[in-house]
């Protein structure tokens, strides 16, 4: 019996045959590591120099306000010109701006503000990533293996959540912020190479005016009720779940008294729990699991997140992180599976763009933590987040109970 090769492990498998897509798979890969090492070194540098929680997330904030204010203009642009032009421009500028980076950290000149110049920079790349690269798996894979490829993608994009933070923090304790930086600079010049060659067709169009464009996106979801409520879920995962990530190096530093190399290692057991979840979706999943899958990993990664913060032995936090990092990856999973399927083919690069600017609401959840962490302490801050989290969900599967309903469409 031969395999299918339009879903589950065979529709997965087959997909990594296809040389177009192992390269833009891997450059994601690629860039997750360089965001995910930056981005636990910045947290641990920041609290060092400044021991201020709210000084940590609103670093990271930076890093995630582009999502929001450039978002639905990025899934735009994509649709009206060249996905590829797009993602080559933005490895250039950021292969550029981390050997800046690395160049002033390598001289002692490396002021905050450099930092804070690099997250806003790196934002803006990241506001790119949904609709080119990934729109562009979607494509190569067709409809029938959507969900196979978003899955793989996921999954690389979760392995990096554990390699990254650990790469971090090791090149922080050996060779400072310049290691992290020069490394970044590869990791995205590499990326650019492998991109050389790639061509996707239909990525790329001669498409309605501009502001037209985002308003024929934003028109159909409000009549999309599956669709609103995907963002929905997204908006809460982003305020509520996503921000306790910048608190992981706060607590491990402050509660567990852990030095940046182990630090590292607490951030990584999320990124091993996200792969062991985004592996298992993409070889098993079934479209009738997708909305349960997206809403119930949700709920358990706002559990986890109040178990991590109540323990005070690090193997227990850890242990709470990997469970959380499971939730985490079967909504990560699922995420651009469920827009992907729901939007016309013409219109995903905009609807991506929506989905870009729901996870640009990020800045708004990482205040409200960072202010929390300032009164009350990180871990109790945390806490705060994670019930104001399970509340939010529970309102939003009142008023659309299609949430957790199967897609039939």
């Amino acid at each position: 019996m031969k395999p299918d090769k339009t879903s589950g492990i065979g529709g997965a498998l087959s997909l990594l045959t296809i040389p177009a897509f192992l390269r833009i798979w891997t450059i994601g890969g690629l860039i997750g590591i360089a965001r995910w090492l930056e981005m636990l070194a910045i947290g641990i540098y920041i609290f060092d120099v400044t021991q201020s929680p709210l000084q940590v997330t609103l670093f990271t904030m930076l890093r995630m306000l582009p999502l929001a204010l450039f978002g639905m203009f990025a899934g735009t642009i994509a649709d009206r010109f060249s996905h590829r032009l797009v993602l080559a421009l933005g490895l250039a500028g950021m292969t550029a701006t981390t050997l800046v980076l690395g160049a002033l950290a390598l001289g002692g000149n490396l002021a905050l503000w450099h930092i804070a110049v690099g997250a806003v920079l790196a934002g803006i790349f990241w506001s790119t990533d949904y609709p080119t690269r990934r729109n562009m798996l979607g494509v190569i894979a067709g409809r029938e293996r959507i969900a196979a490829a978003v899955g793989l993608d996921a999954a690389a994009n979760t392995a990096t959540k554990a390699i990254g933070p650990a790469a971090g923090g090791a090149l922080l304790a050996l060779l400072g912020m310049k290691g992290v930086y020069f490394l970044g600079a590869a990791l995205y010049g590499l990326s650019a190479c492998l991109l050389i060659g790639v061509a996707v067709a239909g990525t790329g169009r001669a498409a309605a005016s501009f502001w037209r464009g985002i308003g024929q996106a934003i028109a159909m979801v409000r009549r999309d009720r599956p669709l609103m409520s995907a963002l929905a879920i997204t908006i809460i995962f982003n305020v509520w779940g996503f921000p306790y990530t910048a608190m992981i190096a706060v607590i491990g530093r402050d509660d567990l008294a852990l030095g940046p190399t182990d630090v590292g290692l607490l951030m990584s057991a999320e990124g091993i729990g996200g792969l062991i979840a985004t592996l298992t979706i993409a070889f098993l999943a079934r479209p009738w699991m997708h909305r349960r899958i997206y809403v119930y990993g949700l709920a358990l990664c706002l559990t986890m997140m109040i178990a991590f913060a109540a323990v005070a032995d690090p193997i227990l936090a850890g242990i709470a992180v990997l469970i959380a990092g499971i939730g985490a990856g079967c909504f990560a999973a699922m995420q651009s599976t469920i827009i992907l399927l729901s939007a016309p083919p013409e219109q995903r690069g905009q609807i991506l763009g929506l989905l870009v600017v729901c996870i640009g609401s990020g800045p708004v959840g990482f205040l409200h933590l960072g202010l929390l962490a300032h009164w009350l302490g990180a871990a109790e801050a945390v806490m705060v987040i994670a019930v104001e989290g399970m509340i939010a969900l529970a309102i939003a599967w009142l008023i659309w109970p299609e949430t957790t309903k199967e897609d039939r469409r």
